[in-house]
């Protein structure tokens, strides 16, 4: 199911009189039109499926129509775009859509508002490579701010050991 902004979502990202939940109004702001509920649902935290309907109630969004690739299909576009890493650089994430969630938490837990337009970029990413360079982003951030323990923890946690 793709969902899109009405003329009220809009007006609505502006004001923010009507949503108050964070999770909400990061969901209005990616809803595009183009992303299907799967995977807005797959890679923004806390996402749930009460936030669209919330969200259908207040006539912030509408429905657009067909089914949009599933998420397999993006993880399928994603492992096509992949590129040979050298062995000293981090590995390609395993899973698209567990790395984008993981990408997407430590951007909100880390760096919180800071890192919104790094979310935004996590959304974009298409690719493998995409999303790596922006995890190598949102790491020379935290490390910026929190420290070379801090972005290690978070290097840890993206890509394991």
């Amino acid at each position: 199911m793709i969902w899109s902004k009405t003329d009220a979502g809009r007006v609505e990202m502006q004001s923010r009189t009507l949503v108050k939940e964070r999770t909400q109004r990061n969901l209005l702001l990616l809803i595009d039109g183009v992303k299907s509920q799967d995977m807005l649902l797959g890679s923004i935290a806390g996402v749930t499926k009460a936030d669209f309907d919330a969200l259908l109630a207040l006539g912030l969004i509408m429905q657009t129509g067909g089914a949009a690739p599933s998420s397999s299909a993006s993880t399928s576009k994603a492992a096509a775009g992949a590129t040979t890493v050298s062995p000293a650089a981090p590995a390609e994430p395993g899973d698209y859509a567990v790395f984008t969630q993981t990408l997407t938490q430590l951007i909100s837990s880390e760096l919180g508002l800071r890192g919104f337009t790094l979310t935004l970029a996590v959304e974009k990413a298409s690719t493998n490579t995409e999303l790596r360079d922006v995890a190598e982003r949102v790491l020379k951030q935290i490390q910026d701010r929190k420290g070379d323990d801090a972005a290690d923890k978070a290097r840890r946690k993206l890509y394991g050991a």
